[in-house]
């Protein structure tokens, strides 16, 4: 079977059951959390190594989420594990994510930028894009310095570069072609 099909169709029975239950956001949350720890390659290790029991790899989770993720998550990461589905892990929560998003209108943005933004300029933003977008706009900043100045823009997969770096091979490209 068709790993992609695997990890949407967990990724949709979760949210449908964290629905029910009235923690979907909650679930989000820990599903955002769990992205980050599958990053860790001696987690994902844990997580795709065969030799390691099902019902270990449900304990070593419960120590490490224990206070950190609702029962729902819990219970769901048992199921993952009797089914032998806990190598998945991550690219599920990716798409639990990606499915709430879509639900409840949230569009992902990235501003890269060559200095820090500060929470005004993200807030400002946000709100120009929520605007164009008439959706809700999920907002991460990131530092580049190698932009120069100016900034460059991601909403959902789309990029708007207006750094100074473009700008100058712009530049660069039309000289070339005189």
């Amino acid at each position: 079977m068709n790993t992609n099909r695997i990890t949407v169709r967990y990724a949709k029975a979760l949210y449908g059951f964290a629905t029910e239950q009235k923690k979907d956001s909650v679930v989000k949350k820990d599903m955002e959390l769990i992205s980050e720890f599958v990053k860790i390659s001696e987690f994902q290790n844990i997580l795709e190594n065969p030799i390691i029991f099902p019902s270990k790899k449900s304990d070593i989770f419960i120590s490490l989420f224990k206070n950190k993720v609702c029962d729902v998550t819990i219970k769901f990461f048992k199921l993952l594990s009797e089914n032998k589905r806990e190598a998945y892990l991550g690219a599920i929560a990716r798409n639990y994510i990606d499915i709430y998003r879509k639900k409840n209108n949230i569009k992902s943005a990235e501003l890269l930028t060559a200095f820090t933004p500060d929470n005004k300029l993200k807030k400002d933003v946000s709100q120009i894009l929520s605007e164009k977008f008439k959706s809700k706009i999920e907002l991460t900043g990131k530092t580049d310095e190698n932009i120069i100045g100016g900034f460059v823009l991601t909403v959902d997969g789309m990029q708007y570069n207006s750094s100074i770096a473009e700008k100058l091979k712009d530049i660069k490209n039309q000289m070339m072609n005189i």
